[in-house]
Order: structure tokens, then sequence, then C-alpha cells
């Protein structure tokens, strides 16, 4: 029986997390001179959650255009683009980054008419505020990485419905919290 090395594994919240983004932003500054905003996403992005051990970082530009005509910035850094993970979405560009053979960082690119970004902004600051979002949200991602263990597309697919359904509470949250994103 062949030994399927595991590419989705949900890990206790690392301290960590919040240093290792402020390390790749900086490079990121540079090689995103237009961004609007450089920010930490995901569930790395949120005090004590569980989460892959996998940074996510949200850039807004100004043109999606401008970054793929000269991907070279970005590549120099250790960043693939990936066309194909997005393709419904020209606003959104993909890219990863493996360090030492790992999977270490997603850089999502997105265009500042795309609404995308201001959605990740109050879907973290709602599970932040939420402990039980937060503990269903949790479990949800821990669940699909149990059952999908080896593919990131089918872990994303198993916490979909969760995601729906939280995404939903926080747009309920936004409206009663008074909560507005800082870069809206």
């Amino acid at each position: 029986m062949k030994d399927v090395a595991r590419v989705v594994e949900v890990v206790a919240h690392d301290p960590t997390w919040s240093e290792r983004f402020t390390a790749a932003q900086r490079p990121l500054v540079g090689a995103l001179p237009t961004a609007v905003s450089i920010e930490h996403i995901g569930s790395t992005s949120i005090p004590g959650m569980a989460a892959k051990p996998i940074i996510d970082i949200q850039a807004v530009v100004p043109e999606v255009e401008a970054v793929l005509a000269d991907l070279r910035p970005l590549e120099q850094l250790g960043y693939v683009h990936r066309p194909l993970v997005f393709p419904d979405d020209d606003q959104h560009l993909f890219f990863v980054k493996d360090t030492a053979g790992k999977r270490a960082e997603h850089l999502h690119v997105f265009g500042v008419t795309s609404p995308v970004p201001a959605a990740n902004r109050l879907f973290r600051a709602y599970i932040a505020a939420d402990a039980d979002a937060a503990r269903r949200y949790e479990a949800a991602k821990r669940h699909a990485a149990e059952r999908h263990p080896d593919s990131r597309a089918r872990y994303g697919a198993a916490k979909e419905e969760a995601m729906r359904q939280l995404t939903a509470e926080a747009r309920l949250w936004r409206g009663s919290s008074g909560w507005r994103s800082a870069e809206s």
C-alpha cells in the first residue's frame, strides 16, 4: 500500500503566524508597489483559530492586468501563478509559495472593484468576534481535513456549506454590530 502524504492538515493555532505574515508582507510591498492594501486573511489571521499552516495574503491592486503583464517581481519572491484556480473571476489572481517543499503561502491579488476583499475582511472579523461561530468553523475545517487529507480541492468543497452559513451570519452580524471595514 502506498503511503499518501497529507496535503491538508489543520493544526492548533501558532502565534508565529502573524510574524510569518509580516515577513511575507515586507517584500510584497516592493513587488506590488501600486497595492492599495496587503493583508493577512484566512484562519491563520484569527487569534486562537486552528488552521492549515499556510499564510493567506490578500493584496488589492488598481489593475490586475498590470500584475499579469509582469509577473517577475512575484516570481522572484517564489510565488507561482496558478491561473486556473479561479478561472471565472478575472479580478482574482492566485499564487502559491512553497518553502522547503511544503506549501507556505497563498497570495490572492484582487482588483479594487472586486467585492471579495471586503467579504474576506467581514468573515475574518465575524469569526474573531463570535466564539460559537469560530468553534463551528474550526469543527468544519477539522472534519473536512480528516475526510480529505490528500486534496485541497475536496477539503474546500467539504467545508463549503459551513462557509456559506457563516458568511450569511457574518452579513447579519455586520448589520446588527455596526462593524465597518477599515479599508472600505
